[in-house]
């Protein structure tokens, strides 16, 4: 009963404190620290603003008294930092014959981690595409933010002493939304400092 009791009271302490901020002209004023990036997944942040929307920035309204923070996240379209501008779908390393060509352009361990660093992110105009496919990937839909890619490297000579070459092929989807956060303050803007005027001489 105690308890039922505070929790009552703290309820009605609050909407006093808002009717009492709506009587006295309170204009609320959202006041954002410098928004920092986050990630590509949904799933990796968190927005502890009321609502929690991830989608767009939230804006402090009436309900949100002068010193109330949270941290607010957003979406942004666009290009995300350069490590996370593509998601592997697939990878797969395969013997052909044949000589290696294209050749791949990088040292060490035949994985789509070092290809993708070897291009410097970029896949946009690379002549290591070899097509957009979309419907063996759901995750494509029916654009074109997928591309598969694909080089090779010498291997040894087949029993017949043809040539035949290691073939590595990446499906790459490319991220085209990120995430930004930034800490949130609410407060009064007729309570805001005003900037002090030129003084006269």
């Amino acid at each position: 009963m105690k308890q039922f009791l505070s929790r009552l009271f703290t309820i009605a302490a609050c909407l006093c404190a808002v009717a009492a901020a709506a009587e006295t002209g309170y204009k609320p004023q959202t006041v954002r620290q410098t928004p920092q990036y986050l990630s590509t997944d949904p799933a990796e942040v968190e927005d502890t603003c009321p609502g929690h929307d991830i989608l767009k920035r939230f804006d402090c309204t009436k309900t949100n008294l002068p010193g109330y923070s949270c941290f607010d996240v957003y979406m942004v379209q666009g290009d995300p930092v350069d490590a996370e501008r593509y998601t592997l779908l697939d990878q797969t390393v395969t013997a052909e014959p044949g000589t290696a060509e294209p050749r791949c352009t990088f040292e060490g361990e035949m994985t789509c981690d070092n290809f993708l660093k070897a291009l410097n992110y970029n896949l946009d105009f690379s002549w290591f595409i070899t097509n957009f496919p979309s419907s063996s990937f759901p995750q494509c839909g029916e654009t074109y933010s997928c591309t598969r890619i694909a080089c090779l490297k010498p291997a040894a000579d087949a029993p017949d002493g043809s040539p035949r070459a290691q073939k590595l092929s990446c499906v790459f989807k490319k991220n085209q939304i990120f995430f930004l956060g930034a800490q949130i303050t609410c407060r009064d803007k007729n309570a805001a400092p005003k900037t002090p005027g030129p003084q006269k001489p």
